[in-house]
């Protein structure tokens, strides 16, 4: 019997998918994009979010995090676009697993969330899941 298959034959190797061709082409492009960054709290929840920046090229973030049974503002996770770090306030369950870039740390008032993330002369823009709220 004659073997009509297309590619080629006798190598023992068969033809790479379509789609794991794709893949390979644009997973260079997805890893410039930096980490993806989905907002957990809306603007209200979280008011007052205050900034300092201090001359070592930090700034203190402070926000209020919100009462919650189930979850809680773990810290803030973020990314350099252009001249603007873009900030998020991680939601995370009480019981499970969670990540964030910069852990926060709950002031004495018991409500007040602060964490330091690095600008370099960076605007600051925190994403809540209604907007962006840029710090001054």
């Amino acid at each position: 019997m004659t073997d009509t298959s297309v590619g080629r034959q006798g190598t023992g190797r068969r033809p790479v998918p379509f789609h794991l061709l794709g893949f390979l082409l644009f997973a260079p492009l997805l890893a410039c994009a930096g980490p993806e960054l989905i907002p957990g709290y809306s603007r209200d929840a979280v008011q007052p979010v205050v900034v300092h920046a201090d001359a070592a090229g930090e700034a203190r973030i402070r926000f209020v995090s919100p009462p919650e049974t189930l979850y809680y503002a773990a810290g803030v996770s973020y990314r350099a676009t252009g001249d603007a770090l873009q900030v998020v306030i991680d939601r995370c369950p009480i019981h499970g697993d969670c990540t964030t870039m910069a852990k926060g740390t709950l002031l004495d008032d018991g409500r007040t969330t602060e964490v330091s993330v690095p600008i370099d002369g960076r605007r600051l823009v925190v994403l809540h899941t209604d907007g962006q709220q840029p710090l001054p």
